[in-house]
């Protein structure tokens, strides 16, 4: 009992720090078409009801979705990913905010994988389409990676509009909120949220997460609102793994069958 009181008590507290908020269109999902299937893929983004979504290409080959709006991505340094630079529409107005997003985990030995010199090699190609740039998107966005690219784009004159950042930490609404303000205050730039969601790194199985969907749930009942709020941060995107997946189950979207969890539920009502 004293338990439930104290998680009562931090909750409010938590939710009298972070408050309520209007609807809000920055809420987004990155989403790929599980064995090629777009119908499937379609319904799962548009029952979420978020305001954009993209899937790790610079190609979206399903329906177009209304005020669903899809947001390309050059994913890195291989003929797959850079070929769609060539699809990629290249906005005639610098007023345009179509956005067009970078390099994935370009520090990560199992994403993009590519020097800083050659994300820097290849960045005029990403401005000539005269879209938004987000920056690429690092494992950490403060890491000495991500700290030598936008050194070496600011010494070059290369534009890079906004912050791309991935968090898979703790059930710790307080220390992510911190960690967005710090990283704002590092770059000074807008920040997008592409990839987020509660982890647990050292469960073995998903019996072993310490992190139950309930936790998750209560977390991002006190996130959303405050990302809303927050003017520095102007997209969010909620990543979804499967649920019976070790470290990231509990923050699954959809069960096995793709119908919406009580987390998934909760994330599609938030800003209708």
């Amino acid at each position: 009992m004293k338990i439930l009181h104290a998680a009562l008590a931090l909750a409010l507290t938590l939710t009298a720090a972070f408050g309520d908020d209007e609807p809000t269109t920055k809420k987004g999902i990155c989403l790929g078409a599980k064995g090629g299937d777009m119908r499937a893929a379609e319904k799962r983004i548009e029952s979420l009801n978020v305001g954009w979504h993209y899937n790790w290409t610079g190609n979206w080959k399903g329906g177009e979705m209304k005020d669903v709006p899809f947001v390309p991505m050059i994913w890195g340094d291989n003929q797959w990913t850079m070929d769609s630079i060539d699809n990629t529409k290249v906005v005639k107005s610098k007023t345009d905010s179509s956005p067009l997003l970078s390099f994935n985990e370009p520090d990560g030995k199992e994403q993009a994988n590519m020097t800083v010199e050659r994300a820097l090699e290849l960045w005029p190609m990403l401005e000539k389409t005269n879209r938004r740039l987000g920056s690429p998107a690092t494992v950490h966005p403060d890491n000495e990676w991500m700290k030598s690219f936008m050194k070496g784009a600011e010494e070059k004159g290369y534009r890079v509009d906004f912050i791309c950042v991935h968090w898979y930490g703790e059930n710790d609404p307080r220390k992510f909120i911190s960690r967005l303000e710090a990283i704002h205050e590092l770059y000074k730039k807008p920040i997008w949220i592409t990839e987020f969601a509660v982890a647990d790194w050292s469960a073995k199985s998903i019996k072993d997460n310490d992190h139950s969907p309930q936790d998750v749930l209560r977390f991002m009942k006190l996130v959303l609102p405050k990302l809303d709020r927050l003017d520095f941060v102007e997209r969010y995107a909620w990543f979804t793994s499967t649920p019976g997946h070790p470290k990231l189950g509990s923050s699954a979207l959809f069960d096995e069958s793709g119908n919406l969890t009580e987390l998934g539920e909760f994330y599609s009502n938030h800003g209708k």
